[in-house]
C-alpha cells in the first residue's frame, strides 16, 4: 500500500542552516508520495537535484511553498537518492534526500 510521507521545513536556528526534516527521509518507496510542509516564515522552493547540480525541471515544482502551506505531493520514478534543494537564491545551503527503494 502507498504512503505519503511529509518533510518539514523547519524555521532556521544559527548556526545551522538546515531546515528539513527528517533528514534524510528514509523507506521511500516508488509507489509513495513525497510532499513538503513549510513551518517556517518564509517561502521556499525544493527541487530535485541532478547529478550535475542543477534542479532538475521534470522535478522542479511550479511555485514556492508559503509560510504555513504544502506542496503538491509527487512520486519518486525509481530507486536510488533523491537530493533537493532549497532553489530560492541564499537558500543553496539548505539540502536533504529521499532514500528510495524499490519495495520488491
Amino acid at each position: 500500500m502507498a504512503f505519503q510521507w511529509k518533510i518539514t521545513i523547519k524555521p532556521n536556528v544559527p548556526p545551522s542552516p538546515q531546515k528539513f526534516t527528517p533528514n534524510p527521509l528514509p523507506n521511500v518507496l516508488v509507489s509513495d508520495e513525497v510532499f513538503w510542509s513549510n513551518d517556517d516564515t518564509q517561502a521556499h522552493w525544493p527541487g530535485l537535484k541532478k547529478d550535475d547540480g542543477t534542479i532538475d525541471t521534470k522535478f522542479f515544482m511550479p511555485n514556492q511553498i508559503a509560510p504555513n502551506s504544502t506542496s503538491n505531493a509527487f512520486r519518486p520514478s525509481g530507486p536510488g537518492n533523491l537530493n533537493y534543494v532549497c532553489s530560492l537564491p541564499g537558500h543553496e545551503k539548505e539540502t536533504g534526500t529521499i532514500q528510495v527503494g524499490s519495495g520488491s
